[in-house]
């Protein structure tokens, strides 16, 4: 699997990893069967990947997690994937003396530490159990590969990389080492995985110099090694090499928070998307929905805004009925006297298992879109977007801030906390008067206003402006009110939304999106003019740095340390959408819902206070 592809993306290159590891690290293409065992890490990088019929087809008959408790199955061999930690070594160890399965093939996901490679050896020496362990091996696997162009570090415990532990103020050097690790070994898996070395930039004076710094050098000393192929002879002299943009959450606050309208960001704001998957209250009762590669619907329409989203549902709603309208008619001819043609019926019946998977998606998208359309009526969402497009794009505003934060017929506590977040990072000359009698009216509502206080030091700090944003696209004009457009019409099967059209005019580049295309690009500009370039080809630090800076970059992925969201992914993809040739990849620490930010800026002002 190893073997060098022209643009291979980079999902693919995991999931060709997994089946590698799965068929026990052999080139054989008979498959044995198996058992899977892994931790929370490793369940959650396959999840998204590998589908249980996928599993199966590798030979895994059955999947546990290692801290479960497990029967002895003494004539199966059993694949490991896990993170190698002092946990996981101990109940290998044991599972070895043990003796719960024939042979014992281990993978780590990331490099193991030579001491804990000799705490297991130790322990299998100890029980007479060294036979029993097959293969050992690194897989640097370290990333969660959400979409085709979207990765995290690690979806269980993202707590341990997020914005709040980066920048809480009690934290001690061990826990920032540690977390600035574990995102440096993830974004070096990646690379491993792609076998590719990128040319790294990044701003400076921020966590992401600190990543940015640390992974070049793991680069290089991987290459530099003579016993690691890591980075060998593997597309690293390709005329055209990737572009890795290394940036801190702090570039833009108020993407995060922003009121978002396309489909796949409004799920995720309103419902948390995790691992590709949502959960919600459909008519009293709990639904949980996959929403993945898989799912054509999905993939064609999650980055459109909901309107459109709405009409392609009753569109593809429609296309059912007159499918379910065919076979009846169908079934009628059969019963009757007339003669039926057997080809079409036979064409008829092969499609029904296409056709019921086909309704089970609509249905299911109805209830997706449904369940927001009331979430945008009841707080009055599309009116908090369009106050704040307005301010983002330094237009005119036709309601004042403070009168939509007194409206107690529109939107939640949150909703008025984050409208005034934005309004309050876009402008630069908020008299302290003034920013008192928001805090005020937002204290009445029962905000906690702790998260102000630390924006307000970090704007200090930072001197930290929303420019008047550039547009995606020579589109022009201005947001139409969008009261009361929201109106859908569900009975008998039938979805309708009316008058939605116009939601929004324009796209705007966002602060991450306009930064990525500068350096693409190599483009002058004073958001980039800083930024450092770190090359890991380059063993000594006096070589030319800018040689590599003669060519624009096709392949370009961005990082953002301290988590990223789906906004800014999808301002992305329709920025490399309108450059043909380019491939964009987003990933971050953690992918944020306003909600979670939220909380964990409150929480940094607390500890300031």
């Amino acid at each position: 699997w190893y073997q060098r592809r022209v643009r291979a993306d980079v999902r693919t290159r995991q999931i060709e990893a997994l089946k590698h590891m799965l068929n026990l690290n052999s080139s054989k293409t008979d498959s044995v069967w198996k058992i899977l065992v892994f931790d929370e890490y490793g369940r959650d990088i396959i999840a998204p990947l590998l589908t249980i019929k996928e599993l199966r087809e590798c030979g895994v008959t059955l999947n546990l997690l290692i801290k479960d408790k497990r029967d002895p199955i003494p004539d199966v061999p059993v694949v490991y994937f896990v993170m190698p930690t002092q946990e996981n070594i101990s109940q290998i160890g044991q599972d070895c003396k043990n003796q719960l399965y024939e042979k014992f093939y281990i993978n780590f996901i990331t490099a193991v530490s030579r001491q804990l490679l000799e705490d297991l050896a130790q322990s299998t020496i100890e029980s007479d159990s060294v036979a029993k362990v097959g293969k050992i091996f690194d897989q640097y696997l370290s990333f969660c590969m959400l979409e085709q162009n979207l990765f995290t570090v690690s979806a269980y415990d993202a707590k341990a990389c997020s914005y709040h532990a980066l920048n809480r103020p009690d934290a001690k050097d061990a826990d920032i080492d540690k977390c600035i690790s574990t995102i440096t070994d993830s974004i070096f898996s990646l690379f491993v995985t792609l076998r590719e070395l990128p040319v790294i930039r990044c701003p400076k004076g921020n966590a992401a110099e600190i990543v940015a710094e640390k992974l070049e050098k793991k680069m290089r000393d991987a290459r530099r090694d003579p016993k690691s192929e890591l980075f060998k002879d593997q597309g690293i002299t390709s005329f055209q090499r990737p572009l890795l943009v290394i940036l801190d959450r702090n570039v833009d606050i108020c993407s995060t928070l922003h009121h978002t309208w396309t489909y796949q960001a409004l799920i995720h704001d309103l419902y948390n998307l995790y691992l590709n998957r949502c959960q919600m209250d459909i008519d009293g009762k709990i639904k949980n929905y996959d929403l993945g590669a898989n799912d054509p619907f999905w993939s064609k329409n999650k980055g459109k805004p909901f309107p459109e989203v709405a009409d392609a549902v009753h569109v593809e709603l429609e296309d059912c009925r007159a499918a379910e309208q065919e076979i009846k008619r169908l079934k009628d001819v059969m019963g009757g006297d007339a003669l039926a043609d057997n080809d079409q019926i036979a064409s008829t019946v092969s499609s029904l298992p296409e056709l019921m998977e086909k309704k089970k998606r609509v249905d299911m998208h109805i209830n997706i879109a449904t369940s927001l359309s009331d979430c945008i009526r009841a707080r009055s969402l599309d009116k908090f977007f369009e106050v704040e497009e307005e301010i983002l794009s330094k237009s005119t505003l036709k309601e004042s801030v403070l009168d939509i934060i007194k409206n107690t017929d529109v939107g939640t506590p949150d909703d008025k906390l984050r409208l005034f977040i934005i309004y309050y990072l876009s402008t630069s000359d908020l008299p302290d008067s003034e920013l008192v009698v928001y805090k005020d009216a937002l204290q009445e509502l029962g905000c906690d206003i702790s998260c102000i206080d630390y924006l307000t030091k970090l704007k200090q700090i930072s001197n930290m402006n929303v420019v008047a944003p550039t547009t995606l696209n020579s589109s022009s004009g201005s947001y139409s009110s969008m009261s009361n457009m929201f109106q859908y019409v569900k009975a008998s099967s039938k979805f309708m939304m009316e008058g939605v059209k116009n939601l929004v005019v324009g796209h705007r580049k966002l602060p991450v999106t306009r930064t990525v295309d500068c350096l693409a690009e190599l483009k002058q500009s004073p958001y980039t003019d800083d930024f450092l370039t770190l090359d890991p080809k380059i063993f000594r630090k006096t070589d030319n740095m800018l040689s590599v800076m003669k060519n624009t970059f096709s392949d370009i992925f961005v990082f953002v340390v301290g988590g990223g969201n789906y906004a800014e992914y999808q301002n992305l993809m329709t920025y490399a959408e309108q450059h043909p040739g380019k491939r964009i990849f987003y990933g971050s620490s953690e992918l944020m819902d306003s909600k979670n930010f939220l909380d964990q800026l409150c929480k940094l002002g607390s500890a300031q206070a």
